[in-house]
């Protein structure tokens, strides 16, 4: 999930930048820990972008946050509101500028890798930004759902090519979908800690959602053909679903369902690259296949691996232009660099009449674009589902930290009472529901914040609040772990 996809207002556009107090060329620092800036580096996956958001906005001064970004590379800048109060920060003294940078291209693997061996990422830089950003200026407003009530944000979209205006820097922070080890098989630097759970949807293609609607619930006036409610969310079953992401070139008539006998009734799959955690979050707990890197952590072994794509069969961490789905000759397997591509592709399908089937988890919301969530074994992908225990595939996020090694997060000016602040806000129970946005359709989905130590398990859902955990021994966070009770 990025930026746009939560219900901004948009309220004044301009060639050029507003009126506000921290732009770009108010950063003069001479080094990363030397000047009048706290410099702040996170990586890795973009769910939690917006959670980066509602931080930088509820911890700064009013009026003073720039956001400047290209693509899946942001910084926000601004004067920190000083204090240990509610809405401020702690920062080392002589600190009167605050920038959050978040690189989450790649994804989760982002946050893991560079992380634990100390390597150099392409954050934006503010030096050059102040001199070299082509962009377009917005004042933004922040959602209602922000509280306490926030001001406005300058947002700008910087058009230059991202080598222009990136430098090489350490991340000290990094952030994942799953625990790191489903995404390597060194993680001898790190401390994870779990932030929330997300949960993961199959999603088909519109013109397969629909056709399972005429299948299971007929096509009279009465029926539930073009509703999104619950009691209308058609299903796949297991084997349906694991069929259709192990075999390249299966059919929908051969897995059962009555979509186009006449035309083109190939499943086309749309899936993640192998450093993205939505697809280790599909490969261990939805198509039960080994991880698609065998020498990082495997939930199963010796069966069918999941689907690769045609572009790169193995390790494929460049990712595919969702334009090829469009295509006349498509291919059989997508892999997508982000949500956004593999959204892109399955609608794209859907468009040329073909039937494809992807991995999404469920804050991300279809609206009119020709794409739809689907039940498993008859069980929405509902936090209400979660918390009763009944949908089983949901997995805990990690944040990261370096405590081995050189570059100890520890050790970098600012950064403990930071990485605090990050925890306490991402297990938030009002910035997971911001992150989340509106409810789907079907009913409240993404992501659930955690039972806090001592707090009174839900199994409503009714709260937001996940009752269970994948943390083995109650401090260990593996994500091949069964949900079971916090205890």
């Amino acid at each position: 999930m990025n930026l746009s996809q939560i219900s901004l207002a948009l309220v004044a556009l301009s060639a050029s930048a507003p009126s506000f107090a921290i732009t770009a060329s108010n950063y003069t620092n001479s080094s990363e820990f030397a000047g009048d800036t706290l410099n702040i580096r996170i990586s890795g996956s973009a769910t939690p972008n917006n959670g980066i958001l509602a931080l930088a906005l509820s911890r700064c001064v009013a009026g003073t946050v720039h956001r400047y970004g290209i693509s899946d590379n942001v910084v926000y800048f601004c004067a920190p509101n000083i204090g240990t109060g509610a809405g401020q920060i702690t920062v080392p003294a002589g600190k009167t500028k605050l920038a959050i940078y978040k690189y989450s291209v790649g994804g989760s693997i982002s946050g893991v890798i560079p992380l634990n061996n100390g390597e150099l990422l392409p954050f934006l830089d503010l030096s050059k930004l102040s001199v070299l950003c082509n962009g377009i200026f917005a004042t933004t407003t922040a959602p209602a759902s922000f509280s306490p009530t926030l001001s406005t944000y300058v947002d700008v979209a910087c058009s230059n090519a991202s080598s222009t205006v990136t430098a090489l820097a350490k991340a000290y922070i990094g952030l994942s979908d799953v625990d790191p080890s489903l995404l390597t098989n060194n993680t001898s630097n790190l401390t994870t800690t779990n932030t929330y759970a997300s949960i993961p949807g199959v999603f088909v293609s519109r013109n397969v959602h629909d056709a399972l609607q005429g299948n299971i619930f007929g096509r009279s006036a009465a029926s539930c053909v073009g509703l999104d409610t619950e009691a209308c969310m058609p299903s796949l079953s297991s084997a349906q679903i694991t069929s259709a992401f192990t075999q390249v070139g299966q059919t929908w008539g051969g897995i059962g369902v009555n979509f186009n006998p006449t035309g083109d009734d190939t499943i086309y799959v749309a899936r993640g690259v192998d450093s993205s955690g939505t697809q280790k979050t599909f490969e261990a707990l939805i198509a039960r296949t080994p991880n698609g890197q065998p020498s990082n952590k495997n939930c199963a072994v010796g069966v069918e691996p999941f689907v690769a794509p045609d572009s790169a069969p193995i390790g494929n961490t460049v990712g595919d232009n969702e334009v090829v789905c469009g295509s006349a000759t498509p291919p059989l397997v997508f892999g997508g660099l982000g949500s956004r591509n593999v959204r892109n592709c399955v609608a794209a399908h859907s468009a040329n009449n073909r039937g494809a089937i992807g991995v999404l988890t469920t804050e991300d919301k279809p609206g009119t674009a020709d794409w739809r969530f689907v039940k498993i074994d008859g069980v929405a992908p509902t936090q209400a589902n979660v918390a009763k225990g009944t949908y089983r595939h949901y997995v805990e996020a990690s944040l990261n930290i370096r405590t081995a090694g050189a570059f100890a997060t520890s050790a970098a000016l600012g950064y403990t009472a930071f990485v605090n602040t990050l925890k306490a806000d991402l297990t938030n129970l009002a910035i997971i529901k911001l992150i989340n946005g509106a409810n789907q359709t079907f009913g409240a989905a993404g992501l659930m914040a955690l039972l806090p130590a001592g707090g009174t398990p839900d199994y409503t859902g009714a709260s937001s609040v996940i009752p269970w955990t994948k943390l083995v021994g109650g401090s260990s966070l593996n994500g091949c772990q069964a949900p079971k009770a916090s205890f």
